[in-house]
């Protein structure tokens, strides 16, 4: 099953659903950009994005905006959120 992206570009908020599964808690990274949704059996069911702009800047990318028409934008999420998880701390 390939994930649910929704972007509202007018909150500069993303969410990535993974699966249909209750949440039943969240997870906030140390920079609280990104929350972590899982399930009861700790699986990943979404993640959501509190600033793409902030996630786009910490990974050196300007404006994607400037860049992509904003039906790209969403698939172009998934690939900076894994990067940005995968910085040393």
């Amino acid at each position: 099953m390939y994930p649910n992206i929704h972007y509202d570009k007018t909150n500069d908020l993303a969410y990535i659903k993974f699966s249909e599964q209750k949440i039943v808690n969240n997870i906030e990274s140390e920079d609280e950009l990104l929350v972590f949704d899982v399930d009861s059996q700790g699986e990943l069911v979404g993640i959501e994005v509190m600033s793409i702009t902030r996630l786009l800047h910490q990974s050196n990318i300007p404006s994607l905006e400037q860049r992509l028409s904003p039906e790209m934008i969403p698939a172009f999420i998934i690939p900076q959120i894994y990067q940005y998880s995968r910085k040393p701390a």
